[in-house]
């Protein structure tokens, strides 16, 4: 590790709860919380959906996929898009007309307040044990950095320290701030590309 690579994540790190920090004296309602009053731009919330996507797994197994030669990776990207497209074009007006914010929003006026917390829990669930699986694999490329730099930290301790920084800028900064820091996380992805690449 260089000391460039160190200051990018240490700034990143203390960066986006500061991010929190600012954006949560902001918020005036509970609309401009959850969803930034529907006033964030479209390049900041595309740069956030494509950070989302690409979690650790991805970064660090793709690569290898397509290396050896195997594109069947490809066939999520292809689902990704057209999924984008019907979310654009049949989800997001019925969201506006409905002033909801939620794909739960509309299957609980559409289905019933059943189906609504059933979608709901199921979501969340499997949220839960796919984001724990992201989180403990993106403890592991940390736990290598810090052990290059002869620290031997625990992965609990790890995992702690990230959730902890995730659930301050989330928790005081809103949907603002999640996608502040998701758009900062796809401006690092693209220069340290350029870099790498150089």
């Amino acid at each position: 590790m260089r000391a460039l690579d160190l200051a990018i994540i240490a700034i990143f790190l203390v960066g986006s709860p500061l991010l929190g920090i600012w954006l949560g004296g902001k918020q005036k309602s509970s609309a401009d919380y959850f969803v930034g009053n529907r006033r964030v731009s479209w390049w900041l919330v595309t740069f956030s959906v494509v950070a989302t996507e690409t979690s650790t797994l991805t970064v660090i197994s793709v690569p290898t996929v397509a290396y050896l030669g195997n594109v069947t990776y490809l066939q999520l990207a292809i689902g990704y898009l057209i999924g984008r497209v019907l979310v654009a074009f049949v989800l997001l007006p019925r969201y506006y007309s409905g002033n909801l914010v939620s794909a739960y929003g509309l299957l609980g006026q559409r289905f019933g307040k059943g189906m609504q917390g059933t979608a709901s829990v199921t979501f969340l669930l499997t949220r839960l044990l796919a984001d724990g699986v992201r989180l403990f694999a993106t403890a592991i490329p940390a736990k290598m950095v810090l052990a290059a730099l002869g620290l031997d930290v625990p992965y609990w301790m790890i995992i702690a320290a990230i959730a902890l920084v995730a659930v301050i800028y989330t928790y005081l900064g809103g949907i603002k701030a999640v996608i502040w820091v998701d758009a900062i996380q796809m401006g690092i992805y693209i220069l340290g590309a350029v870099a790498a690449v150089f």
